[in-house]
Formats: C-alpha cells, sequence, structure tokens
C-alpha cells in the first residue's frame, strides 16, 4: 500500500488544484467543484494513512521545524494584515492623489448628501463584469462614504430580468434613486446627474420658479448666445420648475410661484405690473431683478423704496484686461460675507454693468454683493469713444453691482409699504418666510444686479457666473442646501511632450535602463563565476 502513496499524494495535489481553479472561474458549476473537493480528501486521507511513517520523520526534522517557524511568522503577518484591514473598513478615508480631484465629490453634493432627510436607496443597473461599473463604483464609494442613508445596490440585468423590468430600465448603466415614494432614474451616471437624481427623489415638492415676459427680456428658450436656456437648464437640473409669465395676462404672481425673476427687461415695466410686483413682494415673495446699463425698466422709483439706487453709469475696471477681459467687463474676484457668496471662491465676470448702490430706506436692511475693484469708476459719459475717471463727476471704486435687500413682513394678508413696515431687521442670511399663518413675520427678499449678460448663454459657464445666479436663484426660493458650487466637468489632462522630450523617454526607458539592469546581472554573474 506505501508503494501507492505518491501516486495519492499528486493525485490529491492535482485535484485539489483543480477544484480552486473551478471556484475561481467557475463558481456556479457545483457538481465538478464538489466532484474533484471528493477526489482531493480521498486521495490526501490515503496518503497520509499509507506513507505516515516517513511525514513523520520529516515533521520532526530540522527543515521542518525551519519550515515551522517560518509559518507561524508568515501567519502572524498574515494577522496583522487582516488587523489593519478590518480597522480600515471601519474608519474609512479617502485621498485623491488626482491632479483636478478627480475622486473628490463637489461641495454642492457634499453640502446635499451630508444632510439628506431620509434615507435613499441607490440601484445600479451593471452587468457584472462591465468596466462602466468599477467607474461607477469609484463614484457611488464618495456618496455612501458621506453618509449611511445611502443604500448602495448593484443589479445585473441580464441574471435578474424581472427587477430590471419592475423598475422600468432598458439600458445599462442605469441607476434608480428611491426615497419614500419618490423615485428618479439617471441614465448616464456622472456626479451631476446623481447629485440631481437625489434631489428630486427627496424632494416630495418641486418649487416653481417664474420669468417675467413680455418687455424684450433675454428668452428661456433662445439658444444663441444672449439666451437664458442654460439659464433654464441648470434650473431644472437643481428640480426647480421653470414657467414664463406675463403680468399684463394674467394681472396676478402664481400663488405657487418661489420666485420672480426680471432678467434684463429693454421696455419700461408698467404701472400695474410693478403694482402686482409689489403686492407679491408684500406677501413675503422674493424677487430676482437683472437690469442692464441703458436700459429703461421703469424700476427706479420701485427701488428706492427698497434702499436700492441703479445708476445712469456704466461700472470701467482696467484690472479686467488682466482676465483677458475688456475694461467695461468687470471682474469680481473678492466677496463680502453673505449666505449666497459664502465659501464661494470662483470669480465672476459682468459684461457692461452699471452700477447698483444701497441706500438708506425705512423698514428696509440692505447688503451690497458684489463690488469692484479699487481702481474702478462708475462712468457717467456713455458717449464718449474714450473713458476716464472725473473727480466730482463719475462714481469712484469699489463700485457696488449688486443689492440684496430685505424687509420683514408683519402681516402677510395685508399691502404695505416700506415705511409701515416693522423697522427692526433680522439678519438677511436666513431669507425665510414664515407660511404658517397672518401676524407671524416674514421676509420679503429682493436681490438686484446690474447686469443680465452675465447668466447669458454666452457667459453662463464662465468661472462662477453661473453658480452666482444659481446660488442667488436657491437664496431667494429658500433651497440653503443648493448654495454651493455646483459639479464640474471632468476632463483629462494628458502630458504634453516636445519630440525631443519623447526621444529622451523613449532611450531612457527601452535602451538605457534595460542596459543598465543587464550589465549588473552580467557584472554578478561573471563575478560569482570566477570564485
Amino acid at each position: 500500500m506505501k508503494r501507492f502513496a505518491p501516486i495519492a499524494g499528486w493525485s490529491a495535489l492535482a485535484s485539489g488544484f483543480c477544484a480552486l481553479l473551478f471556484y475561481i472561474v467557475f463558481p456556479q458549476s457545483r457538481a465538478p467543484l464538489y466532484t474533484l473537493a471528493a477526489i482531493f480528501s480521498i486521495n490526501a486521507a490515503f496518503f497520509f494513512v499509507a506513507d505516515w511513517d516517513s511525514i513523520k520523520r520529516v515533521l520532526s526534522g530540522r527543515a521542518a521545524r525551519y519550515g515551522l517557524n517560518s509559518s507561524i511568522l508568515a501567519a502572524v503577518f498574515l494577522g496583522i494584515l487582516i488587523f489593519v484591514n478590518l480597522i480600515s473598513y471601519r474608519h474609512k478615508y479617502r485621498v485623491d492623489m488626482t491632479e483636478k480631484g478627480y475622486y473628490t465629490l463637489s461641495p454642492q453634493t457634499q453640502k446635499i448628501v451630508g444632510s439628506l432627510p431620509r434615507e435613499v436607496k441607490m440601484t445600479a443597473f451593471f452587468q457584472t463584469d462591465s468596466p462602466n461599473k468599477t467607474d461607477f463604483q469609484h463614484l457611488a464609494d464618495g456618496y455612501v462614504e458621506l453618509t449611511d442613508k445611502i443604500k448602495l445596490e448593484f443589479v445585473d440585468p441580464d441574471k435578474n430580468p424581472a427587477i430590471a423590468k419592475r423598475y422600468g430600465v432598458t439600458t445599462y448603466g442605469t441607476v434608480v434613486l428611491e426615497s419614500g415614494k419618490q423615485e428618479s432614474k439617471v441614465s448616464h451616471a456622472t456626479e451631476e446627474n446623481l447629485t440631481n437624481g437625489i434631489l428630486k427623489a427627496i424632494d416630495d415638492e418641486r418649487k416653481t420658479i417664474y420669468f417675467l415676459d413680455g418687455h424684450g427680456e433675454r428668452g428661456l428658450d433662445n439658444m444663441e448666445k444672449e439666451g437664458y436656456s442654460e439659464v433654464k437648464k441648470s434650473l431644472e437640473k437643481d428640480n426647480f420648475q421653470v414657467k414664463k409669465l406675463l403680468l399684463m395676462q394674467s394681472g396676478e404672481v402664481p400663488k405657487d410661484a418661489s420666485l420672480l425673476i426680471v432678467n434684463g427687461p429693454q421696455k419700461p415695466i408698467w404701472d400695474k405690473e410693478r403694482a402686482v410686483i409689489q403686492g407679491y413682494l408684500d406677501q413675503g415673495g422674493s424677487v430676482f431683478l437683472l437690469i442692464d446699463p441703458q436700459s429703461d425698466s421703469g424700476m427706479d422709483a420701485f427701488l428706492e423704496k427698497w434702499g436700492i439706487e441703479a445708476g445712469d453709469d456704466m461700472v470701467i475696471d482696467p484690472l479686467s484686461k488682466l482676465f483677458g477681459g475688456d475694461f467695461a467687463a468687470p471682474v469680481i474676484s473678492q466677496y463680502p460675507h453673505h449666505a449666497i457668496t459664502k465659501d464661494f471662491a470662483l470669480a465672476t465676470i459682468f459684461p457692461l454693468a452699471r452700477s447698483v448702490k444701497a441706500v438708506p430706506a425705512e423698514g428696509v436692511e440692505t447688503a451690497e454683493l458684489l463690488k469692484t475693484g479699487p481702481n474702478s469708476w462708475g462712468e457717467k459719459d456713455l458717449t464718449s469713444s474714450k473713458v476716464k475717471y472725473d473727480e466730482g463727476v463719475d462714481l469712484k471704486g469699489p463700485v457696488a453691482i449688486a443689492v440684496v435687500a430685505t424687509r420683514k413682513i408683519k402681516d402677510a394678508g395685508a399691502a404695505s409699504t416700506p415705511a409701515a413696515d416693522e423697522k427692526g431687521p433680522e439678519d438677511n442670511a436666513s431669507g425665510k418666510n414664515d407660511a404658517a399663518g397672518a401676524g407671524k413675520p416674514r421676509k420679503a427678499t429682493l436681490v438686484v444686479v446690474g447686469d443680465s449678460d452675465f447668466a447669458s448663454n454666452a457667459y453662463h459657464g464662465f468661472s462662477g457666473n453661473g453658480d452666482f445666479f444659481l446660488n442667488t436663484a436657491s437664496f431667494l426660493a429658500q433651497e440653503e442646501k443648493l448654495i454651493s458650487i455646483r459639479p464640474r466637468e471632468r476632463k483629462t489632462s494628458p502630458v504634453q511632450l516636445t519630440r525631443a522630450e519623447g526621444s529622451l523617454m523613449f532611450i531612457l526607458g527601452m535602451i538605457v535602463i534595460p542596459a543598465l539592469v543587464i550589465g549588473s546581472g552580467i557584472r554578478v554573474w561573471w563575478r560569482r563565476r570566477a570564485l
């Protein structure tokens, strides 16, 4: 029986190796796996029984003792690795070493995900071996690490067609987000789309933003440079409903309005329309007014009651040349402390802006939101081909081009004027309206910017322009969780080499370094041969 022991030993090794291979490559094939495991067990048992004397002699030798010591050291090292792995699993921390922060979520995403009101289930439909699944896993890990309210689950549509059919999923890479009774689908899983999908899943009610129409305002459906189609698209991504409003036809601001935006009127707003806007503010509403230089909006007297003066001038800033612009396109890079611009570090450019400054008004609290540099000024002479600062005539910089005004409303059911309202101002950074009923303090908020070009399609994507507009709209619509820096498009940054640099890299990598390694090996071999 002893002479068959080697055959049994080799058979046990072969069958054990094949069983392991089947388990790794074909985990679903159970019958061959169990058969090979049984052959391994029988042969191993026969080998130990048939050749026990030889095994005992080997185990009691010096080599066995050294091997046992090595095994113990290896086990200790493996235990340390397992312990470190368990600690890292329980205390996760990621470091993004990429140049552009490829795996770092944007501040807006961190703000939204970090303050989720309830649990969100994220079901991702990817094929098991799809490379896109790995990319999505890296992105989703960032969300999961921010909060324990996101539950991630992967489903292979080919292996689970019933689940895919139940969710109505027809394409690979679709992500379904569920929270409460709300559900949203994301077909292209980027950070921006996922964050917007989460917003739709957690918002039980979509707020509505109205854009005033009928006075030559920039068109929401206009896809040309001067249009506002990008603004509309961005607001809808933030889960707002965007609609047009013709006041002369409706006669009132709809009750579902969370914000009224007046974007660059080229013709005067009529008295009846101004009265409707004033009435909307008296009910604790919010208005975002963008007025261009050399345009007659008919809102000057209206704004004075709100402690705002729109100058008949054009802001000139020589430092704008440093940013590649012209003198009449001031660039703002520093911002005062306010909820809209908190932690805002992106530059904004305002082509052809007019001054908008705060002036005293009873019962109104104002704050200048944006100011140009100290070398800028408000040019009064708009007919001259050459501009220069005229002492005593032009407005000396820094020049304010945006003002936020707030007024407390004592009774939401009765119209009032700024002079009749309670004078005690509150912190305008909160911007909260208490809708619990009449008699409780509410706030009317008005933001005026002396330019509407900065948010047009031509400039919406420039640095912080789009973010500033969206932050202001979110602040006025009381969606503070949206006030942050939006996700940016992730772009690759390949290394560009000249022809000489490429040739040098080729020579070093393919000739010099391999030659040094081969030469060192030959030298060692020659020295040992001579011993």
